[in-house]
């Protein structure tokens, strides 16, 4: 049974490293799924790590590993939603200057048909 576990993350983690040298993942993007396959794999290969994590919380093993994945979705959510907010103000800002060139451009025009 701890078999698989180590399997899919090493697999994950090869995957993540693989995205990111294809360049299909940005590395600042990539950190938050290496810390998962880790901590995945740091799960996976001592059982003694759930049973630390799960006394550290108060519950019992699976419900500790539940919510380590919960929280690593959460991480994941945050950091999505820095990106697409900064994306978005970056996008505004570009937006206004182009409206702003093509006014001065049209300006620029009637002037010369003056």
């Amino acid at each position: 049974m701890r078999v698989v576990p180590l399997l899919l993350s090493l697999v994950l983690l090869v995957a993540v490293l693989d995205l990111v040298r294809r360049r299909h993942l940005r590395e600042e993007f990539s950190w938050v799924w290496v810390a998962g396959a880790a901590a995945a794999l740091v799960l996976g290969a001592w059982s003694g790590s759930r049973e630390a994590f799960a006394r550290a919380l108060g519950v019992d093993e699976g419900l500790a590993v539940v919510t380590l994945g919960v929280f690593f979705l959460v991480l994941v959510a945050l950091d999505i939603s820095t990106k697409v907010s900064t994306l978005a103000n970056h996008q505004k800002n570009l937006a206004q200057s182009v409206a702003r060139l093509e006014k001065r451009l049209s300006d620029l025009e009637a002037e010369d048909d003056d």
